[in-house]
């Protein structure tokens, strides 16, 4: 139009600025700001509206708040438009302040609301917004349904779903998606069924989450049928699908097809190579995982806590462990991330498995949580290779951490009696006699004769 010499009006300019929000197109919608001021839109109402949608809509609420100011009779889609610009950043407490000084609102307005605290996790403040709400609506029921199920509160989710007269295919796979990421695995498969039966629509949320469920469950039939459903087109095989299905292979063993699913994705994430690595890792497969460890940082995909796991698990398979304790060290050092339980299980089972068990200690010695199983596999690897200085100090742990079990003393007295120690050995039966912790059957005591 600008090239052809069609003026603009305050519809164009509002039209182009909300196809940039969509996008978004930062740059594009700069433009237009320029162009607005240079046609004189700055007084428009509509184009100001439009302009502080679009600066919220791409993150920059410093830009929406200036034009926000600038806008002399705010009508109630500039104001539910900078809440809305709130709350995708999380800021509840401005939010809350523009709501608080609406002098009408509506539905939109409401709905905002409800689904920004309950996308911050803040349930008690939405459930008090959604229960003064004189109408509820399928977005704000789906907003609720989502943040109690994020919450691990499915009685509430429950409790909001069973209030809808007639639940939309959202509503239903907000379910799915709810019992499925809280263990309630049979019932997310029951709801997606009920979905199917009702004729409703299938979209990415239930798709995932009846496949999550089905790996829970170990369900490999049901999988079969909703995989078959996908490439039937029951819904988009978006990245979020694509990464389930990867997921969904990998652990039922089929690691060839979780590596078609991840060749035929054209774009990927952080999800989809952690999720592959692991799967490597798990199956045997170092090379390939470190392999694609390396390909996940030629593409500038910077790797998370999950990454660094697979690849540290590959590594202690294979035996790698000066390539293992360089990938501990870029995890901690280049990318900044702090070391969990699970990087501290693998670096023990990496240097357990050679025999470096002081090294092993002095990498989880000073750590903050370090579970009873590092600690068992510590000892484990202490009985094997003979070293009882790092093996009492993990007995020492275990005992404090787990003080009935009775492998851990088994453990330690078989590797008193390894090296020969039979009145140490003998001491650790005793303690067990006090304690009143009996030798289980499946547990083995090494004799003197031995």
């Amino acid at each position: 139009m600008h090239k052809a010499g069609i003026p603009e009006s305050e519809f164009t300019f509002s039209s182009v600025l909300s196809a940039s929000a969509r996008i978004p197109v930062l740059y594009l919608g700069r433009q237009v700001h320029a162009r607005v001021i240079q046609l004189g839109f700055l007084t428009n109402k509509i184009v100001l509206t439009s302009l502080m949608d679009m600066y919220a809509k791409c993150g920059f609420i410093s830009d929406a708040k200036s034009l926000f100011v600038a806008i002399d009779d705010k009508d109630i889609v500039a104001w539910t438009s900078m809440i809305r610009g709130y709350s995708k950043l999380g800021m509840m407490d401005d939010a809350q302040e523009l709501f608080d000084k609406m002098e009408e609102r509506n539905s939109f307005s409401w709905t905002t609301m409800v689904a920004g605290y309950a996308n911050c996790g803040n349930m008690k403040a939405a459930k008090l917004l959604y229960d003064a709400m004189i109408e509820k609506n399928p977005v704000s029921q789906l907003a609720m349904i989502a943040g109690y199920g994020r919450c691990g509160d499915v009685a509430e989710a429950e409790r909001i779903f069973g209030g809808i007269l007639v639940p939309d295919s959202s509503c239903c796979a907000a379910m799915v998606a709810c019992y499925s990421q809280n263990g309630y695995a049979k019932e997310a498969i029951d709801m997606y069924k009920q979905m199917k039966e009702e004729n409703l629509g299938t979209n990415e949320v239930a798709i995932v989450g009846a496949i999550s469920a089905c790996v829970q469950l170990g369900d490999v039939e049901m999988a079969s049928k909703l995989i078959d459903q996908v490439d039937e087109g029951c819904c988009d095989r978006t990245l979020f699908v694509s990464n389930a299905l990867i997921h969904k292979h990998s652990k039922f063993g089929n690691i060839e097809k979780a590596q078609e699913e991840f060749n035929r994705m054209k774009d990927r994430d952080v999800v989809t190579y952690s999720t592959l690595i692991i799967a490597l890792a798990d199956h045997g497969k170092a090379k390939e995982a470190l392999d694609l460890f390396s390909k996940m940082e030629e593409e500038g995909i910077k790797p998370n806590q999950i990454c660094f796991i697979g690849a540290l698990n590959a590594c202690a398979h294979a035996g790698l462990i000066e390539q293992g304790c360089k990938y501990f060290e870029l995890m901690r050092k280049g990318f900044g991330i702090e070391p969990q339980k699970g990087h501290y299980a693998c670096m023990v089972d990496l240097l357990g498995r050679a025999g470096e068990v002081e090294m092993a200690y002095n990498i989880i010695k000073g750590a903050r949580e370090i579970d009873a199983k590092t600690w068992g596999s510590l000892l484990g690897a202490c009985k094997i290779h003979g070293n009882l200085e790092v093996g009492e100090i993990a007995a020492k742990h275990l005992f404090e951490m787990e003080p009935e079990n009775t492998g851990n003393y088994v453990l330690l007295a078989n590797t008193y009696a390894q090296m020969k120690e039979w009145n140490e050995a003998e001491k650790v039966r005793k303690m067990m006699v006090e304690r009143g912790i009996r030798k289980f059957p499946g547990y083995c005591w090494v004799s003197r004769s031995s």
